[in-house]
């Protein structure tokens, strides 16, 4: 089964998910992206997507919401968890590694901001595919055009590989909700929001249930 394929039923497993226990997070995926968008993309960065990324884009642009902004001001004294803005807030970063799904756009941002300057050469080689939402995208997690690996980038940081591909972290991902256990590539755990519609990844940690959160369980 090829790179391409796996993918997208890893992919279709956790939209259906979303779908059914996260409305919340489902909710904030984009239409898919035009193959003019990716040609674009690919223009700007000087490179050519992997088939396997490409068929990604091509379910969805990412999602509403990967800079913040997009919701609006933040409320300056929110009216309890129901608040609108901290619902989508606390729903939209729902990847496997507790960030969100970078649309095509915030993939050239992304790779003009630290990214491009830890790649170090004329074209990309190190292609963003998520960045924390709740901290502005200043880290997220890469794809490697050259080994077809993900890795992780940080501001200020060297890039460093997890030794795994986009198929094989998604497909980890969709099994981890599946069976409510943490994942096995960064150990973290699925967590349903305080208002119980919206999905995060954390590391395993009691605080998290302090505020409102809940783990997964199947």
């Amino acid at each position: 089964m090829s790179e391409q394929v796996r993918v997208e039923a890893a992919w279709r497993r956790i939209e259906g998910w979303l779908q059914k226990y996260a409305p919340q997070s489902h909710g904030l995926l984009r239409a898919p992206a035009t193959f003019e968008q990716i040609a674009q993309t690919e223009r700007v960065l000087g490179c050519v997507l992997p088939p396997e990324l490409r068929a990604l884009y091509l379910m969805h642009d990412g999602v509403h919401g990967a800079d913040l902004d997009e919701f609006g001001e933040q409320p300056f004294a929110p009216e309890g968890e129901e608040d609108a803005w901290h619902r989508k807030a606390n729903a939209v970063d729902f990847m496997p590694n507790g960030q969100a799904w970078l649309p095509l756009e915030h993939v050239i941002t992304a790779h003009g901001g630290p990214l491009s300057a830890l790649d170090g050469q004329e074209t990309a080689s190190c292609v963003p595919v998520t960045a924390s939402a709740k901290y502005t995208m200043l880290e997220g997690m890469y794809l490697d055009l050259a080994t077809g690996l993900l890795g992780i980038w940080a501001d200020a940081q060297e890039p460093t590989s997890l030794r795994i591909g986009l198929a094989d972290w998604l497909e980890e991902g969709a099994a981890a909700l599946a069976e409510g256990r943490p994942d096995r590539v960064l150990g973290m755990c699925p967590y349903m929001s305080p208002t119980g519609d919206g999905l995060t990844w954390f590391d395993p940690d009691p605080m998290y249930e302090q505020d409102g959160w809940r783990p997964v369980t199947n």
